[in-house]
């Protein structure tokens, strides 16, 4: 089955980092939570309860060597009547990631880094039918003695089956192959090489 990828790059900072707890009909974020070298707190983290997969991404770059930490992410599903018959269920979500390098990772570097991750989810889709959206975009970091705009990217991601349970299972390994795609050494090599 296809894996459809889109890129793009925004210009305007929509996000600051740390940010306070939101809750509206349609979505419930608990805030920003710093996670690095505390993979004790990633295991709780509320947003990825229902996914071991995503669980297991966040404990993972939370112990990491790497730079890469996440800013946010969130997990939901819906049906979409537009899309084909059998592929109407869709359970998705996002993860938004950036560096500790802050301003000495430039955008041609998370292009590097995103396209190796497409790679990745190119190689181990099979028979799964998944959309992925990486979209590079400024954030407002207030941390690590920083007060500065730094890049990030923004994963969507959305896994399409006939049924509710198919798509949980299908968003599962989309997660896990997106998880493979941020290896430490994908991330070594993409943000790290010019320095």
């Amino acid at each position: 089955m296809p894996v459809n990828i889109t890129n793009a790059q925004g210009d305007e900072v929509h996000t600051s980092v740390p940010y306070p707890s939101f809750f509206s009909s349609t979505r419930s974020n608990r805030g920003f939570v710093d996670l690095r070298g505390r993979p004790e707190l990633a295991v709780s983290i509320a947003e990825a309860e229902t996914s071991k997969a995503l669980r297991a991404f966040l404990v993972r770059i939370a112990a990491t060597r790497t730079t890469l930490f996440s800013i946010g992410c969130d997990l939901g599903h819906h049906v979409d009547p537009a899309a084909p018959k059998g592929r109407r269920r869709v359970a998705g979500g996002y993860i938004q990631l950036t560096s500790s390098l802050y301003d000495r990772v430039g955008p041609q570097d998370w292009a590097r880094l995103c396209n190796g991750v497409s790679d990745t989810l190119q190689q181990c889709a099979h028979l799964d039918e998944w959309d992925v959206h990486f979209k590079l975009e400024p954030v407002w970091i207030d941390i690590d003695d920083v007060d500065q705009a730094t890049g990030a990217v923004h994963v969507a991601f959305y896994a399409n089956a006939k049924t509710h349970h198919d798509a949980l299972r299908s968003r599962e390994r989309l997660i896990a192959a997106i998880d493979r795609g941020f290896s430490d050494e994908a991330v070594d090599a993409g943000l790290r090489s010019d320095l």
